[in-house]
């Protein structure tokens, strides 16, 4: 049985909030999938013609669930880092760092490091909306209409990848010691493995058959 520390307890339950968090937003977008999207492929199922009980459990379940099982996989993935066969001391320390930040270096960081998720959600988002604009005039074509949309979409892509590119200039600017720390963890990270593996090579852990025969495994009584 091991004692849990207070940090290991705010690291885990970091881990744990992250996960199910991911998993309420993954769950509502499905959920405004079902509601905006298959109705238009789909004309006959139209959830908004649902009883209210019906509609509510379409609304609620992907996000309770995905939210759930995303929270149990993060809860699952960090027990490994921390105390699995390939556990790495750089889980808590990190935690620890990220825990100490204030909101707006939590809110830039967080952003630098899913910059790629936020542009491709976005662009999927300016597509929908794009298309919902055009898609209001009535003398375009199906085929001008896929194209205008198109092109605001890609205007957009390229105003948020601007935008993400000024983004990374302003933390580097702000916080130009976090690329040398990182460096520096690194460094130190490789250098504790291969000290670590030098030790194991050098005291190999021999067991004889007699211990073996010993063992409680292969005890018959």
């Amino acid at each position: 049985m091991k004692l849990l520390t207070e940090e290991e307890i705010v690291a885990h339950r970091y881990h744990t909030l992250s996960g199910g968090i991911k998993g309420l937003v993954g769950g509502l977008a499905i959920s405004a999938f079902i509601f905006k999207v298959v109705p238009m492929r789909f004309p006959r199922f139209n959830p908004m013609n649902f009883n209210y009980s019906m509609r509510t459990a379409l609304v609620i379940t992907p996000p309770t669930l995905l939210a759930s099982i995303c929270a149990e996989e993060a809860s699952t993935h960090f027990d490994k880092l921390m105390y699995g066969a390939n556990s790495d001391p750089a889980t808590l320390e990190e935690a620890k760092r990220w825990a100490e930040l204030p909101l707006s270096d939590k809110l830039l960081e967080g952003g630098l490091n899913n910059k790629y998720k936020i542009i491709g959600g976005l662009w999927a988002a300016s597509m929908y909306g794009s298309w919902r604009l055009v898609d209001r005039d009535p003398i375009m074509t199906k085929v001008q209409k896929a194209v205008q949309a198109r092109m605001y979409a890609q205007a957009l892509t390229v105003v948020m990848l601007l935008a993400s590119v000024m983004l990374s200039m302003y933390g580097a600017k702000r916080n130009p010691e976090n690329k040398e720390e990182k460096r520096q963890r690194q460094w130190e990270q490789l250098l504790d493995q291969a000290a670590n593996e030098e030790r194991e090579y050098e005291n190999p852990r021999r067991v004889s058959n007699e211990d073996r025969v010993k063992g409680k495994i292969f005890r018959y009584d």
